[in-house]
């Protein structure tokens, strides 16, 4: 995340042809290194998020809590493509491995949901960036309230939910991509972290 936010438009100018196309080549690397990333992970991984893991492989307790983090895990992951994508191709419209990562999201929430009845506050990240591409008007909705019920566990949640709900809003309105900062600060004056 850190990566993708140093080349955002707060943190290095933007808006020039050497410029975006310094971005564009930063972007790349960092795509790269996602793959690899995902390339490297141990085969644990693929068993807990497929929710393989049962009481023969480890205690139920702990096949649950290595289940539900392997899951917040890959849906953190996937948002890294959602973020870079709003960042660095602004202008451009979701590539199949974007489109994916909203589908991966959406199903790494709702698998958690149906395992634990709850999501944790980890899928605020992932749920912010699913919410702010994804074209399905019912899924935008879930989503935000899904976002909502975090307000018990964290002070942003529901300043979370109404900055999506008003970026939903303004790219369904203006057809085009609404930066999350700037929604921050137009709604509340401030920004603040999700994380």
């Amino acid at each position: 995340m850190r990566r993708i936010s140093l080349i955002d438009r707060w943190h290095r100018p933007r808006g020039t042809v050497d410029a975006e196309f310094e971005v564009m080549k930063i972007a790349a690397d960092i795509t790269r290194d996602l793959r690899r990333l995902w390339d490297e992970r141990p085969p644990l991984m693929d068993h807990a998020v497929q929710g393989r893991l049962t009481a023969l492989h480890l205690g139920k307790k702990l096949a649950a809590t290595v289940t539900k983090s392997c899951r917040v895990y890959v849906a953190g992951y996937y948002a890294s493509f959602i973020h870079l994508h709003r960042v660095a191709y602004v202008q451009f419209p979701c590539t199949d491995e974007v489109l994916n990562a909203i589908d991966v999201i959406l199903s790494m929430a709702r698998l958690i949901i149906a395992d634990s009845g709850t999501l944790p506050v980890s899928m605020l990240w992932p749920l912010l960036m699913c919410g702010s591409e994804i074209s399905s008007r019912e899924d935008r909705v879930w989503i935000v309230a899904q976002l909502r019920k975090f307000d018990n566990a964290t002070t942003n949640g529901r300043m979370t939910a109404d900055v999506l709900e008003q970026v939903q809003e303004r790219q369904e309105r203006l057809k085009r991509r609404e930066d999350i900062r700037t929604v921050m600060l137009d709604v509340f004056n401030s920004s603040f972290a999700i994380i």
